[in-house]
């Protein structure tokens, strides 16, 4: 009975330490901050992508935000389909493609969950009528 207790509490014991030390580790290891503002080439189009909250938090949804132009021209394309679909890099958290609603002017924004500190990739994939191909685009994340 006293080697099962014994046991039990350095078990209990092992796991509060092993819970300090990674809490330790997180404010020492530098976090890598997400950038204001992203841009990226999809075929002709010109991508900007922005996070509000930034950093983005794990208790609410973020707001994405990804304006579409042509590069060309810098004339802003305001009938796409817009597409979010966000994935954890050192944990598979399943992909849940979002769609983006249009708020003219070329900017379509999405309420996205991120349900876990650490770094995101979002995938952007964007459609327009008449094209063959959708165009795509991969931007990184930090949750805090």
């Amino acid at each position: 009975m006293r080697r099962a207790l014994l046991v039990i509490a350095l078990g209990i014991i092992f796991l509060i330490l092993m819970t300090w030390i990674g809490t330790l580790l997180d404010s020492i290891v530098p976090h890598h901050v997400t950038a204001q503002m992203q841009t990226a080439q999809a075929g002709p189009y010109h991508l900007t992508f922005q996070v509000n909250p930034n950093p983005p938090v794990t208790s609410h949804a973020t707001t994405l935000s990804l304006q579409v132009a042509l590069s060309a021209s810098q004339q802003t394309v305001t009938n796409a389909h817009v597409t979010f679909m966000s994935n954890m890099e050192t944990m598979d958290m399943g992909i849940d493609p979002v769609e983006a609603r249009s708020q003219g002017n070329g900017i379509y924004l999405a309420n996205v969950p991120l349900s876990m500190s650490g770094p995101w990739k979002v995938q952007i994939v964007v459609f327009l009528p008449g094209e063959k191909q959708a165009m795509s685009a991969t931007f990184e994340v930090a949750v805090q």
